[in-house]
């Protein structure tokens, strides 16, 4: 079978997952990312920046910031003789574009690894896709009982065990990368106060037997973002064998779900776990399903609770690793891209294997 995928093309993206994914079942996958085609010069276009300049600009004047791309999506399906179009950033096809290659005997689906905040217009939610599905069991349930739409599925996050897998590390890796505790992500307020629990210990200064070194990397903090956290930025963004190194140098690598995650978890659950990091986790009902606490991840409840458990964990180096092993088996035989698209393809009748 031959996948077009739609999204960003960057090595750690859920998109190029899915095109690692696809091959290793035996499919024909190509990415198709449609920033390529909003009129940003060849020598920009390494350049987050011009990307979003862009985007402004298509958005105050055709509305729709992807609309241009529409013909260059249309024309690659049709290059690569595609039975499925898999759009990971559904926001960036229109709904007419949906019709257009169903009509030409192309299967479409949707699969949608985010919170419902980032839904932007949800114009997605007019298309005639053959299937959509979402990370979030909220979602699911609210716009199945909605919309009454049988067609709507739960599929959960997952890791990508080509990109997150336990690599060794050396004295230079443990020097640059390790922290008592770390994460990776963006800044925003939500994640700020869930640290700040952890900030003053961090504060403290160097020799004193409590203090906590603390390590966020990730993109710049934004200007606007007026919090301490700001200052412990790591000074630049994870990825791929950079990002392995990270997590497995530091002692606790903490991860915070979004609020608007209400019915699952996140794909960084399943990429610490996959890494082979000693994950401490906020509870979430849903973790159950994926990881078992307490042996595969470590979970917290509220500040009083983050700051018990980091010092708990920080004095159990043992239990860290032995917890940090049975999590990244679990990711790596469960949770994994392969494993996800199956479920994804069977639920579309679709062949499993190329």
């Amino acid at each position: 079978m031959r996948v077009l995928v739609v999204g960003a093309a960057w090595t750690d993206s859920s998109e190029m997952g899915c095109v690692r994914g696809l091959r290793a079942l035996g499919h024909t996958a190509e990415i198709c990312d449609l920033r390529q085609h909003l009129g940003v010069p060849g020598p920009l276009q390494r350049y987050p920046l011009a990307f979003l300049v862009a985007e402004y600009l298509l958005r105050s004047t055709v509305r729709e910031p992807f609309y241009l791309a529409q013909k260059a999506l249309v024309a690659q399906a049709r290059a690569l003789r595609a039975d499925l179009v898999l759009v990971v950033q559904l926001l960036w096809v229109l709904p007419e574009t949906v019709t257009a290659l169903r009509q030409a005997g192309v299967r479409c689906v949707g699969w949608f690894p985010d919170a419902f905040t980032s839904f932007g217009r949800g114009t997605f939610l007019l298309a005639p896709w053959d299937a959509l599905f979402f990370q979030d069991r909220f979602i699911v349930e609210r716009l199945r009982q909605s919309l009454g739409a049988a067609n709507i599925h739960h599929l959960a996050q997952c890791c990508d065990p080509s990109l997150h897998r336990p690599l060794p590390l050396t004295p230079a890796d443990e020097h640059r990368y390790g922290a008592d505790l770390a994460t990776y992500g963006n800044y925003y307020p939500y994640r700020a106060r869930l640290l700040e629990p952890l900030l003053d210990l961090a504060s403290r200064p160097a020799g004193d037997p409590e203090r906590l070194t603390l390590k966020l990397w990730g993109a710049r903090p934004p200007r606007w973002l007026h919090h301490r956290v700001r200052d412990f930025w790591a000074g630049q963004e994870v990825t791929g064998a950079e990002k392995c190194r990270a997590m497995r140098a530091c002692k606790i690598a903490l991860n915070t779900n979004h609020y608007a995650g209400i019915g699952d978890v996140n794909k960084r659950t399943f990429e610490l776990a996959g890494i082979g990091a000693f994950q401490l986790t906020d509870e979430r009902a849903a973790l159950r399903d994926y990881l078992v606490p307490a042996e595969e991840v470590a979970t917290f409840s509220g500040p009083r609770d983050l700051r018990d458990k980091v010092a708990y964990y920080l004095a159990r180096p043992a239990e860290r690793a032995a917890i940090a092993a049975r999590g990244q088996a679990r990711a790596h035989r469960d949770h994994t891209f392969e494993r996800r698209l199956t479920t994804l393809l069977s639920t579309v009748g679709l062949p499993l294997t190329g």
